[in-house]
């Protein structure tokens, strides 16, 4: 569904990724690990069009992304919901208006991303501004407008670094659910085991990519 082919990414002489590949076939969740400044938030980036590749292609359902127009990324990124690592929410802006832009964006009813609100545990917070909300509340909240529209690819970058326990074990429920009406997911997350062994584990060192590797079996 979503492919990176010989991905590579550099800064003047710096290369952060390194003729990376991956693929993420619909109904599986690919977890990413990796130390900070492995190239795990540039990928995500540049696999959702924040950031322009130096090399490579990022191919969606067959169609080539990499130099194409704003239109065909804007298309494709509808049908896409992106949770990045630090949550950005317009400040003052109630948790209802916010809700009803997404909706509308969307195209779905008010009604189902109200539903999720009630499953990140919101409920009744629609009358505050977002900036009220804790750190955790604001990355629950981000995960709702991530995931309540039913998007076709999934994308989040280290969507469990703030919440508790209790609420890492419901973001991994939710990832399994969405992948069971055939989503594809990927998340980075430096907490690889709380999402359990059915997933596909994949390891970010030295701009490349290794399935199924420790950092320690990379760095041999």
């Amino acid at each position: 569904m979503i492919e990176v082919r010989d991905l590579s990414k550099s800064y003047g002489t710096r290369t952060i990724l390194n003729g990376v590949s991956l693929r993420i076939s619909p109904g599986e969740c690919v977890v990413l690990t990796g130390e900070n400044g492995s190239g795990k938030t540039t990928l995500l980036h540049v696999l959702v069009g924040l950031r322009r590749a130096s090399g490579g292609q990022v191919v969606w359902k067959g169609r080539t992304l990499s130099g194409a127009s704003h239109r065909a990324w804007r298309e494709a990124r509808m049908a896409w919901g992106f949770l990045p690592q630090s949550v950005w929410l317009p400040p003052g802006t109630q948790v209802g208006r916010l809700l009803k832009y997404h909706a509308r964006l969307r195209g779905r009813k008010l009604e189902s991303a109200h539903r999720w609100l009630d499953r990140v545990g919101l409920s009744g917070t629609e009358r505050q501004p977002v900036d009220a909300l804790s750190g955790g509340m604001q990355q629950r909240l981000g995960i709702a407008l991530a995931l309540f529209f039913e998007p076709e690819l999934i994308v989040m970058d280290e969507p469990a670094s703030n919440l508790d326990p209790g609420w890492r074990g419901h973001l991994t429920e939710w990832a399994r659910e969405h992948a069971r009406r055939g989503a594809a997911i990927l998340v980075t997350s430096q907490l690889h085991e709380s999402w359990g062994s059915d997933v596909r584990q994949c390891h970010c060192a030295g701009g490349q990519i290794v399935e199924n590797a420790s950092a320690r079996e990379v760095a041999r």
